[in-house]
């Protein structure tokens, strides 16, 4: 098999191909045969054909927490207002109503966080299989 991007031949089960450092995971991201043309990629990431992936993936990683972190603190907000007033609410079903539709406010946000959650747990993955191929990388030359 080849990478489709470099054209370079890629072993059986690779993540990422060893010479460009293209993820192999993709769609059409492998052929059977050593593609014509040659890949994009500039004789500078010769080098470290993983170092700008793995850059690219930490600076994801950070603006996905950075965004866990301004929908959790929304959610606090949206809790600390409900305790706030709260308590001026009537006992029975009138506070269980006002409870549910707190509750109601942070389906979203919590839905938002847990789809984020999953994208950072992605990220890290494809990070450590980048680090991982790196290393391989390293060793092999």
């Amino acid at each position: 098999m080849y990478c489709n991007a470099c054209g370079q031949r890629v072993k059986d089960g690779a993540h990422f191909c060893e010479n460009c450092g293209a993820s192999l995971r993709e769609p059409n991201a492998i052929a059977s045969y050593a593609p014509q043309a040659p890949g994009r990629h500039s004789s500078r990431n010769a080098a470290n054909p993983y170092k700008d992936q793995i850059a690219t993936r930490k600076l994801e990683i950070k603006q996905l927490k950075l965004e866990l972190k301004h929908i959790t603190s929304g959610m606090s907000n949206t809790r600390s207002q409900y305790y706030q007033t709260a308590a001026f609410v009537p006992h029975g079903l009138l506070r269980l109503g006002y409870k549910w539709f707190e509750d109601l406010r942070l389906l979203g946000p919590q839905q938002q966080k847990q789809r984020l959650q999953q994208e950072v747990m992605r990220l890290e993955q494809e990070l450590i299989d980048l680090q991982q191929a790196q290393m391989e990388w390293k060793t092999g030359r």
